[in-house]
């Protein structure tokens, strides 16, 4: 079997199980894994967690795992938080003041930044907080499809600065094996939460 067949099947896959997930379990899903994030033990990753200024992240659809606790925790702090907007064939990230109101409907029917928010350098943001369909344990990420945020990686990259990546999802997303292409981006280390329905 070819790689972008597997990818289609893994998609497809997965996609199904979070059709399934009720309103109640995502929520409490998106709260586990804020407590995960905030409570994490390897020194370094904590030591970044309370030194970086800018962290993306990503408005979740369709049953994908929610951060918006882990947005709420960084504005608290006074941190720029930053979510990304589609142009073109591009993500671009714009800065967040607040998780609940601060977006319209954009590319997808994703919700994004609202028009007049503050645009974000690549260079700017330390952190960032990486959807994908699947991953597995080594960090190899196999995203919707579109390749976006492999292409923003290959820029931020060029322009001399990568942030560190967490990828999250829940315990049915994570494989032992995922097939990887030439422009696949792996993350830096995944975070899952039981979702208690896969």
């Amino acid at each position: 079997m070819n790689e972008a067949l597997r990818k289609t099947q893994i998609r497809e896959a997965v996609r199904g199980k979070r059709r399934f997930l009720s309103p109640g379990t995502v929520s409490a899903s998106g709260k586990a894994l804020t407590e995960q994030f905030l409570s994490v033990t390897d020194k370094d990753l904590k030591a970044l967690i309370s030194s970086c200024e800018c962290v993306a992240l990503y408005k979740a659809v369709n049953g994908e795992l929610p951060c918006d606790g882990i947005a709420d925790f960084f504005l608290s702090h006074g941190r720029t938080v930053c979510y990304p907007k589609v142009k073109g064939d591009m993500i671009e990230f714009y800065e967040v003041n607040n998780t609940a109101i601060d977006f319209t409907a954009g590319a997808y029917n994703i919700p994004e930044p609202r028009t007049g928010s503050r645009h974000v350098p690549d260079s700017e943001i330390d952190l960032m907080i990486v959807p994908g369909v699947a991953f597995s344990k080594e960090g190899i990420r196999l995203g919707q499809g579109g390749g976006f945020y492999d292409r923003w990686f290959d820029r931020a990259e060029r322009s001399g600065k990568l942030p560190f990546t967490i990828g999250v999802c829940y315990d049915f997303q994570m494989y032992s094996t995922l097939p990887v292409q030439r422009h696949d981006r792996s993350v830096d280390c995944v975070m899952s939460v039981r979702s208690g329905e896969a």
